[in-house]
Parts: C-alpha cells; structure tokens; sequence
C-alpha cells in the first residue's frame, strides 16, 4: 500500500514538473497562439469539454478503436490456435505476418486512401496495425503452455469452462495484455492519423485536422491532451482487467460427489511402448486386482512413469492394450504437484470437485481432506506460498477427494519427513480401506513400499516383465 502511495506521489510530481515547464517555456516565447500557458490551455479544454460536438468526436474514435481492437483479438485468437494445431501453417504465414509488422503505418493510409471508402479507413488501419502483434503474442503464450497442467485437467475431468478459464486464460494472460497493451498504444496512434488524412468527422482525427487547417495551435494541442488522456484511460482499463481472476464455475444443484459403482480391475495385455527407437516396456502383460495397494518398483529409467501414464491413458502403448473398469476420471498424483499459482490451495483442491458440487459443499469436503494432510492453516495461501513437500500434499489431498475407483500416484512422498510420511500413509490407508479404492503407486524407498503396499510388483529392468512379489 504504502509502495502504491509513493509511486502515485512521484507520477504526480512527474506530472507537475512537466506543466512548470510548459508554464516557463510559453512565458519565454509570448506567443499565446503558437504555445498557449497552462491556465489558457485549461480554459480551451474547459471549453471543449462542454461542447456537443466534443462528445461526438470522442465516442466516434473510441468506438472506432473498440471495434477495431475487437475485430483484431477474435481474428489472432482464431489464428494462433491455427497456428498451435498446425505447424506448416505457421510456416506459411509468418513471413506475411512480419511483412505487416514491418511496412509502415503510412503506407497503408496512403493505399487505403486510393482503393477504399474514407471513413473505413480508420478501422482497417487499426486492423492492419493491430492483428500482427497480438498474434505474435498470442502465438507465442499457447505455444509456451505447460503440457502438464493440460493433462491435469484432463485426468480430473475439470469442465471445459474452468479449463479455460483456470487453465489456459492465466497462462495466457501475460502475453494477451502485453499484446494488448502493445497493440491499443500503437492502434489509437493509427486511428487518429487516419482521421486525420480521411478527414473523418465526426472523430477526434477529424477536429485536429481542422484545427491544422485553421492553424488553431491550442486547439489542436487541446486535442493531442485529450487524446492523450483516453489512451492512458484505455491503458489503466487493460492493467485493470489484467488484474482479475476468473471465478471457478461450481454446479448449483449437487450437495453429494459420486459414488463410483464398483471396483477397478487393470488388465495389461502384451503392451509395448518406446520413446524414439529406444524400447522402454516391451509385451508387458499383468492383471491388476481390484481393491489393493500396489506397489510399483524398479531402477530409474526402466519405465514405472511410462506405466503409470499408460494406465492413466496419458499415453498409447504401441502395441497391445490395457483394459480396465474405471468409469469415472482417474485421481492422479503426479511426480510434481502440477498446482495452478493463480489458484488458492483450497481452489486447487475443490476445482476438479466443481463438475459435481456446489462451491459451499465443495469447500466443506476440501477443508475435510487438508485437516488429513495437515494443511488446514493454508488453505488461503498460494502455492508459491509453500515448500514443495507441502504442495505435494496439497496434490494428495487433490487427488484423494475426487471420486474416482483408481487412484494413481507417481512417487507421492517425496520431500515429506519420516513422521509426516507415516501419519499420511496411515489416512490413506484408512481412507482406502473404506472405498475399496485401486491404488498404484511408484517408489524408491523400501520403507515406504513396506508401509503403504498391499502387494509389491517388481518392474525387471533386463526382461520389462512385472513379477508379483507380496
């Protein structure tokens, strides 16, 4: 707060030095029609300001750029995603697209002013000056998404619109405000020069003209203040909306999640799968029972991930199948805790449970599940608000509450302590235990797959064959 105040306090300061020396610099030169003082430049504005025509010029640019912008956002948007499913097309077009970026703004005024209709001018220039950037930028924020929060979403069965809006919107949000920024900085130059040449009226492109006709000097200072000012409106507008969040949409109507009928079976089938031409699982076959803890381990690098992933249906083997009886989404703790930043922790637990509940039911049932991670006193924090052995039990508690007849868990215990490690294996254990929940789980350290497995499966690293060890 105190940071804001000071930075308001300099701006202000800024502000004033620049009129002290505007102030100075007419009572030098004397000439009020060349470079009017500050009280008369006030006056002249205090004169346009209750004016009618005044208002038509500004809502007519204003919409002007609106549009423009508008029209600009939904066309980069559509292309980007274009571009993102496509490669050879972005090949194609972005040679073009640096042309555009390239060519000056005149150019196109000066060509617009032969072949088309003067008052068009204003928005196809504020098109032409407006879609390259925020296609650059918006190409370049889906390209940057990180392919693990996709799949998080996917193996919760979060709804397409919080995917949107709690997935893909944030990261996006950096490169669509900086484009916008960029892009309305640029546009509403472009607008108003082309007012100027097409001689638009009403617009404020149009009022300047004229006063460049009658050489009203302080008018059409009192107009480049006035443009000025609706740009750094505009600009604060996009800081402001860059600002919110997005409310996660939670059903009205649900007061209890769903049980999955029965239990999960798991039967792998001949399955094979490689990473390039290097085999990492080769004609696996083995039947996963319903109701147990396994235990998944191996040597690093000799596919327990990859299994996990192929289960999950992250991945397709390249030969054989798996099969199984889950009919719900699959509860997935993942190598990293694959948590949203812009999201509370009690957010990111409740948000693969808005598909079912309400937001006050969801919250209760969250609140429940931190209270077994002891985690309760964060649930308001961030996750960069936390360590990482803490984010990884926000994962777990995600991952638990979601109703699901499988559950599966990528080494969750890392970087818990050994007292934690036990107390939370032992909820699990419980919890598990009442649900007859499948659960498989890869690990490293014997004392956790002594603890936490009902049945212990050993990934040969020579054969890539299970073999069941109890």
């Amino acid at each position: 707060m105190i940071r804001k105040m000071q930075k308001s306090i300099l701006t202000l300061l800024s502000i004033t030095i620049l009129l002290l020396i505007w102030q100075l610099l007419a009572m030098l030169v004397r000439m009020p029609d060349l470079l009017p003082s500050v009280p008369r430049l006030l006056s002249i504005l205090a004169a346009l300001f209750v004016s009618g025509s005044f208002y038509q010029s500004i809502i007519a640019t204003v919409l002007r750029g609106i549009i423009g912008i508008s029209v600009a956002l939904m066309a980069a948007i559509g292309i980007s995603f274009l571009f993102y499913k496509c490669e050879w097309i972005y090949v194609l077009f972005r040679p073009p697209l640096a042309i555009m970026r390239s060519i000056p703004v005149i150019s196109f005024i000066l060509l617009a002013l032969i072949f088309l209709n003067a008052e068009s001018i204003p928005l196809i220039i504020a098109f032409l000056t407006m879609f390259p950037l925020l296609t650059e930028n918006l190409t370049k924020g889906i390209r940057s998404q990180r392919k693990e929060l996709s799949i998080m979403a996917h193996q919760f069965r979060i709804g397409r619109w919080n995917r949107l809006t709690q997935v893909i919107y944030p990261q996006l949000k950096p490169f669509l405000y900086s484009g916008l920024a960029s892009a309305l900085g640029f546009g509403w130059r472009t607008i108003i020069m082309g007012e100027v040449l097409a001689q638009c009226s009403p617009g404020i492109g149009g009022e300047m003209k004229q006063a460049q006709v009658f050489i009203a000097i302080p008018e059409l200072i009192a107009w480049t203040v006035v443009t000025i000012l609706i740009s750094y409106l505009f600009d604060r507008g996009i800081s402001w909306l860059a600002k919110q969040r997005l409310p996660i949409y939670y059903k009205r109507h649900y007061n209890k999640l769903p049980v999955p009928k029965g239990h999960c079976d798991i039967r792998i089938c001949d399955v094979s799968y490689q990473y390039g031409l290097e085999p990492i699982l080769s004609h696996l076959s083995y039947i996963f029972e319903k109701g147990f803890i396994y235990g998944i381990t191996a040597p690093s690098g000799t596919g327990k991930t990859t299994l996990l992933n192929l289960i999950g249906n992250i991945l397709k083997p390249v030969q054989g199948k798996i099969e199984t009886d889950c009919k719900t989404g699959i509860a997935y703790v993942f190598q990293e805790p694959e948590l949203l930043n812009q999201l509370t922790i009690i957010e990111n637990i409740v948000l693969p449970l808005a598909a079912y509940l309400k937001k006050e039911v969801a919250f209760e049932q969250a609140i429940s599940v931190l209270q077994k991670m002891e985690l309760e006193d964060f649930a308001n924090r961030f996750p960069n608000e936390l360590s990482s052995g803490q984010q990884q039990r926000v994962a777990i508690a995600r991952a638990l509450i979601y109703p699901s007849q499988l559950l599966l868990m990528d080494e969750p215990f890392k970087g818990l302590d050994e007292a934690l490690k036990h107390r939370i294996i032992e909820r699990i254990r419980e919890r598990q235990a009442e649900n007859g929940q499948t659960i498989l789980f890869t690990i490293h350290n014997p004392e956790e797959l002594r603890l936490f497995a009902d049945k212990i499966v050993c990934l040969n690293a020579k054969q890539l064959s299970l073999q069941p060890k109890i």
